[in-house]
Protein backbone atom coordinates (compact mmCIF):
# COMPACT_ATOMS: atom_id res chain seq x y z
CA UNK A 1 0.00 0.00 0.00
CA UNK A 2 2.79 2.38 0.70
CA UNK A 3 4.52 1.37 -2.40
CA UNK A 4 0.95 1.98 -4.29
CA UNK A 5 0.42 5.51 -2.01
CA UNK A 6 3.73 7.08 -3.16
CA UNK A 7 3.41 6.47 -7.07
CA UNK A 8 -0.30 8.67 -6.78
CA UNK A 9 1.14 10.95 -4.67
CA UNK A 10 3.43 12.51 -7.39
CA UNK A 11 1.02 13.72 -9.31
CA UNK A 12 -0.63 15.86 -6.49
CA UNK A 13 3.29 16.77 -5.75
CA UNK A 14 3.79 18.98 -9.24
CA UNK A 15 3.51 22.06 -9.50
CA UNK A 16 2.12 22.09 -12.58
CA UNK A 17 -0.97 20.22 -11.35
CA UNK A 18 -1.44 23.19 -8.93
CA UNK A 19 -0.86 25.69 -11.67
CA UNK A 20 -3.38 24.05 -14.09
CA UNK A 21 -6.17 23.22 -11.31
CA UNK A 22 -5.85 26.71 -10.22
CA UNK A 23 -6.25 28.31 -13.88
CA UNK A 24 -9.22 25.50 -14.49
CA UNK A 25 -11.14 26.84 -11.28
CA UNK A 26 -10.45 30.48 -12.47
CA UNK A 27 -12.02 29.90 -15.94
CA UNK A 28 -15.33 27.92 -14.45
CA UNK A 29 -15.58 30.00 -11.50
CA UNK A 30 -18.92 32.30 -11.47
CA UNK A 31 -17.49 34.50 -8.84
CA UNK A 32 -15.27 37.38 -10.01
CA UNK A 33 -13.33 38.00 -6.86
CA UNK A 34 -12.43 34.33 -6.72
CA UNK A 35 -11.63 34.14 -10.59
CA UNK A 36 -9.21 36.78 -10.58
CA UNK A 37 -7.52 35.35 -7.11
CA UNK A 38 -6.90 31.92 -8.58
CA UNK A 39 -5.41 33.16 -11.71
CA UNK A 40 -3.11 35.67 -9.75
CA UNK A 41 -1.80 32.46 -7.46
CA UNK A 42 -1.54 30.49 -10.54
CA UNK A 43 0.62 32.94 -12.55
CA UNK A 44 2.55 33.69 -9.24
CA UNK A 45 2.83 30.01 -9.14
CA UNK A 46 4.05 29.82 -12.28
CA UNK A 47 7.00 32.13 -12.25
CA UNK A 48 8.05 30.92 -8.69
CA UNK A 49 8.60 27.28 -9.89
CA UNK A 50 9.66 28.45 -13.44
CA UNK A 51 12.43 30.38 -12.13
CA UNK A 52 15.73 28.74 -13.14
CA UNK A 53 17.80 31.12 -10.77
CA UNK A 54 15.74 30.43 -7.74
CA UNK A 55 15.88 26.65 -8.18
CA UNK A 56 19.71 26.56 -8.26
CA UNK A 57 19.88 28.29 -4.95
CA UNK A 58 17.67 26.10 -3.62
CA UNK A 59 19.22 23.15 -4.65
CA UNK A 60 22.62 23.97 -4.04
CA UNK A 61 21.85 24.72 -0.22
CA UNK A 62 19.85 20.75 -0.16
CA UNK A 63 22.57 19.14 -2.48
CA UNK A 64 25.58 17.37 0.00
CA UNK A 65 28.93 17.67 -1.00
CA UNK A 66 31.12 14.32 -0.92
CA UNK A 67 34.23 12.73 -1.54
CA UNK A 68 35.49 13.19 -5.59
CA UNK A 69 37.03 10.41 -7.27
CA UNK A 70 40.24 11.69 -6.50
CA UNK A 71 40.20 11.27 -2.93
CA UNK A 72 39.57 7.38 -3.10
CA UNK A 73 43.00 6.58 -2.53
CA UNK A 74 41.79 2.28 -1.67
CA UNK A 75 39.38 0.85 -3.99
CA UNK A 76 35.94 -0.14 -2.71
CA UNK A 77 34.83 -3.39 -2.34
CA UNK A 78 31.61 -2.67 -4.17
CA UNK A 79 29.93 0.44 -5.40
CA UNK A 80 26.58 0.07 -4.74
CA UNK A 81 24.70 1.95 -7.11
CA UNK A 82 20.63 2.90 -6.74
CA UNK A 83 18.53 2.49 -9.77
CA UNK A 84 16.42 5.01 -11.40
CA UNK A 85 19.20 5.38 -13.98
CA UNK A 86 16.79 3.84 -17.27
CA UNK A 87 13.78 4.49 -19.08
CA UNK A 88 12.59 1.03 -20.09
CA UNK A 89 9.99 2.73 -22.56
CA UNK A 90 12.11 4.90 -25.00
CA UNK A 91 11.63 2.51 -28.64
CA UNK A 92 13.80 1.49 -30.04
CA UNK A 93 15.61 -0.61 -27.59
CA UNK A 94 16.04 -4.05 -28.91
CA UNK A 95 19.67 -2.77 -30.34
CA UNK A 96 20.77 -0.02 -27.63
CA UNK A 97 20.15 0.69 -23.89
CA UNK A 98 18.21 4.19 -23.09
CA UNK A 99 19.36 6.14 -19.68
CA UNK A 100 16.92 8.25 -18.38
CA UNK A 101 17.71 11.80 -17.55
CA UNK A 102 19.56 10.83 -13.82
CA UNK A 103 21.61 8.58 -16.70
CA UNK A 104 24.52 10.37 -14.95
CA UNK A 105 24.17 7.74 -11.83
CA UNK A 106 25.58 4.90 -14.17
CA UNK A 107 28.29 6.66 -16.10
CA UNK A 108 29.60 7.86 -13.19
CA UNK A 109 29.91 4.58 -11.76
CA UNK A 110 31.09 2.93 -14.62
CA UNK A 111 33.83 5.53 -14.72
CA UNK A 112 34.82 4.70 -10.55
CA UNK A 113 34.65 0.99 -12.19
CA UNK A 114 36.92 1.83 -14.78
CA UNK A 115 39.27 4.00 -12.61
CA UNK A 116 39.35 1.28 -10.06
CA UNK A 117 37.55 3.08 -7.44
CA UNK A 118 35.33 0.13 -7.21
CA UNK A 119 36.29 -3.11 -7.64
CA UNK A 120 32.55 -4.49 -8.07
CA UNK A 121 29.01 -2.82 -9.05
CA UNK A 122 26.11 -3.55 -7.20
CA UNK A 123 22.79 -2.01 -8.86
CA UNK A 124 19.59 -2.21 -6.52
CA UNK A 125 16.45 -1.46 -8.58
CA UNK A 126 13.59 -3.93 -8.91
CA UNK A 127 10.70 -2.97 -10.62
CA UNK A 128 9.52 0.91 -9.63
CA UNK A 129 5.95 0.52 -11.92
CA UNK A 130 2.86 -0.21 -10.87
CA UNK A 131 1.63 -1.83 -14.28
CA UNK A 132 5.09 -3.58 -13.88
CA UNK A 133 5.45 -3.66 -17.55
CA UNK A 134 9.23 -4.27 -17.97
CA UNK A 135 12.06 -6.81 -16.28
CA UNK A 136 13.79 -5.36 -13.07
CA UNK A 137 16.03 -2.53 -13.38
CA UNK A 138 18.76 -4.51 -12.15
CA UNK A 139 18.08 -7.46 -14.31
CA UNK A 140 17.62 -5.19 -17.75
CA UNK A 141 20.99 -3.31 -17.58
CA UNK A 142 23.88 -6.18 -17.28
CA UNK A 143 24.31 -7.06 -20.36
CA UNK A 144 24.54 -3.34 -20.93
CA UNK A 145 26.97 -3.59 -18.37
CA UNK A 146 28.97 -6.30 -20.06
CA UNK A 147 29.15 -4.21 -23.45
CA UNK A 148 30.91 -1.41 -21.05
CA UNK A 149 33.68 -3.64 -20.28
CA UNK A 150 32.36 -4.74 -16.58
CA UNK A 151 33.33 -8.25 -15.83
CA UNK A 152 30.65 -10.71 -15.37
CA UNK A 153 32.30 -11.51 -11.73
CA UNK A 154 32.01 -7.75 -10.67
CA UNK A 155 28.06 -7.56 -11.33
CA UNK A 156 25.86 -7.93 -8.19
CA UNK A 157 22.29 -7.68 -8.66
CA UNK A 158 19.37 -6.80 -6.36
CA UNK A 159 16.10 -6.92 -8.64
CA UNK A 160 13.53 -7.00 -5.72
CA UNK A 161 13.43 -3.55 -4.51
CA UNK A 162 10.95 -1.17 -5.04
CA UNK A 163 11.85 1.99 -3.15
CA UNK A 164 15.11 3.35 -1.44
CA UNK A 165 13.87 1.59 2.39
CA UNK A 166 13.83 -1.75 0.49
CA UNK A 167 17.22 -1.07 -1.65
CA UNK A 168 19.13 -0.49 1.81
CA UNK A 169 17.61 -3.57 3.31
CA UNK A 170 17.86 -5.89 0.29
CA UNK A 171 21.73 -4.87 -0.59
CA UNK A 172 22.35 -5.91 3.11
CA UNK A 173 20.96 -9.01 2.52
CA UNK A 174 23.17 -9.87 -0.82
CA UNK A 175 26.24 -8.23 0.65
CA UNK A 176 26.15 -10.33 4.05
CA UNK A 177 25.28 -13.46 2.06
CA UNK A 178 28.19 -13.29 -0.14
CA UNK A 179 30.62 -12.25 3.17
CA UNK A 180 31.73 -9.06 1.73
CA UNK A 181 32.97 -6.14 4.25
CA UNK A 182 32.94 -3.12 3.74
CA UNK A 183 32.93 0.07 3.78
CA UNK A 184 30.73 0.81 0.74
CA UNK A 185 30.69 3.17 -1.99
CA UNK A 186 26.66 4.47 -2.14
CA UNK A 187 25.79 6.06 -5.52
CA UNK A 188 22.92 7.89 -6.27
CA UNK A 189 21.81 11.39 -7.24
CA UNK A 190 22.89 14.40 -4.87
CA UNK A 191 19.55 15.32 -4.29
CA UNK A 192 18.24 11.46 -3.56
CA UNK A 193 21.37 11.19 -1.28
CA UNK A 194 20.11 12.55 2.20
CA UNK A 195 17.15 10.19 2.34
CA UNK A 196 19.87 7.05 0.78
CA UNK A 197 22.73 7.34 2.95
CA UNK A 198 19.51 7.43 6.25
CA UNK A 199 18.62 4.44 4.46
CA UNK A 200 21.22 2.48 4.79
CA UNK A 201 23.00 3.54 7.69
CA UNK A 202 19.46 2.24 9.46
CA UNK A 203 20.20 -1.17 7.33
CA UNK A 204 23.63 -1.29 9.06
CA UNK A 205 25.70 -0.63 6.18
CA UNK A 206 28.91 1.18 6.39
CA UNK A 207 28.52 3.27 3.36
CA UNK A 208 30.58 6.15 1.97
CA UNK A 209 28.01 8.35 0.03
CA UNK A 210 29.13 9.77 -3.16
CA UNK A 211 27.01 12.20 -4.91
CA UNK A 212 26.34 12.05 -8.66
CA UNK A 213 23.93 13.62 -10.96
CA UNK A 214 23.78 16.66 -9.17
CA UNK A 215 21.05 19.55 -10.35
CA UNK A 216 22.60 22.47 -8.82
CA UNK A 217 24.78 24.17 -11.59
CA UNK A 218 28.42 26.74 -11.44
CA UNK A 219 28.43 29.73 -12.56
CA UNK A 220 27.21 33.46 -12.78
CA UNK A 221 23.39 33.74 -12.57
CA UNK A 222 22.65 35.14 -16.21
CA UNK A 223 19.59 37.38 -16.66
CA UNK A 224 18.06 35.02 -18.50
CA UNK A 225 18.09 32.72 -15.92
CA UNK A 226 16.65 35.41 -13.28
CA UNK A 227 13.66 36.37 -16.14
CA UNK A 228 12.79 33.95 -18.34
CA UNK A 229 10.46 30.99 -17.56
CA UNK A 230 12.52 27.65 -17.49
CA UNK A 231 10.29 24.86 -17.88
CA UNK A 232 12.63 21.84 -16.93
CA UNK A 233 12.97 24.52 -13.62
CA UNK A 234 9.17 23.22 -12.87
CA UNK A 235 10.06 19.41 -13.62
CA UNK A 236 13.12 20.09 -11.02
CA UNK A 237 10.78 21.55 -8.14
CA UNK A 238 8.89 18.20 -8.46
CA UNK A 239 11.39 16.11 -8.20
CA UNK A 240 12.84 18.05 -5.29
CA UNK A 241 9.42 18.44 -3.57
CA UNK A 242 8.70 14.77 -3.76
CA UNK A 243 12.13 14.15 -2.13
CA UNK A 244 11.38 16.27 0.59
CA UNK A 245 7.99 14.34 1.40
CA UNK A 246 9.89 10.92 0.91
CA UNK A 247 12.29 11.99 4.06
CA UNK A 248 9.29 12.73 6.14
CA UNK A 249 7.54 10.15 5.38
CA UNK A 250 10.33 7.61 5.82
CA UNK A 251 10.73 9.13 9.11
CA UNK A 252 7.30 9.16 10.19
CA UNK A 253 7.40 5.04 9.16
CA UNK A 254 10.43 4.56 10.75
CA UNK A 255 12.52 3.83 8.24
CA UNK A 256 15.39 6.52 8.93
Amino acid sequence: MFFIFSKLLIFLLRPTTWIATLLVYSWYSGIPKRKGRSLAVALLLFFFFSNAALLNVVVKAWEPETITADQIKRPYPVGILLGGFSNLNITPAHDRYNLSETGNRLVNTLELYHKGKIKKILITGGQGSLTQEHPAEAQAVRPFLETMGVRAEDILLEPRSRNTHENALFSKQLIDSLSIEGPFLLLTSAWHLPRARRCFEKAGMEATPFGVDYMSEGGRISPEKLIVPDAGALHRWERLLKEWIGLLAYRLKGYI
